[in-house]
């Protein structure tokens, strides 16, 4: 299936979840997993970062550079835990609710809550980001980098 049809349909069943009120929208493991390589798709290309940088993101090497930063931005923005650097605290609430495996809500949870005001008064959606980025890597055991 193509990245962006695969997105839109994620994002539909999110509405649909989120307006329906419905509880039992989880998603696997797994299927994070390939979410997350399709968001990753869409973003890595707009930022020109090689495979090698990204991977090291997910042992928390974050490299402080503009494109890393951005890159990061594009991914919150498209999981819609952020919107323009500013935390979207509620949605992402719901959807670790609706969307999580039982097993990891409590420590996104517990990092939502850690890291909501943490970029407060970062004007620059990119650096405001990375900051998110390194608060959630640091206070939540189960923190998943595309």
């Amino acid at each position: 299936m193509e990245p962006n049809r695969t997105i839109i349909l994620l994002t539909i069943t999110l509405i649909l979840c989120t307006l329906f009120g419905r509880n039992d929208c989880s998603v696997t493991k797994e299927q994070m997993e390939k979410t997350g390589k399709l968001f990753r798709q869409v973003c890595q290309p707009k930022h020109k970062l090689s495979d090698d940088i990204l991977e090291a993101g997910k042992n928390g090497v974050f490299p402080d550079t503009k494109n890393f930063k951005c890159y990061i931005s594009c991914l919150l923005d498209m999981m819609q835990v952020t919107k323009r650097g500013k935390i979207s605290y509620e949605k992402s609430l719901k959807q670790i609710d609706q969307l999580l495996p039982d097993d990891m809500k409590p420590d996104f949870r517990k990092g939502l809550e850690a890291c909501k005001d943490v970029a407060s008064g970062i004007k620059d959606q990119c650096d405001s980001a990375f900051v998110l980025l390194n608060c959630f890597y640091e206070n939540n055991p189960q923190f998943i980098l595309p």
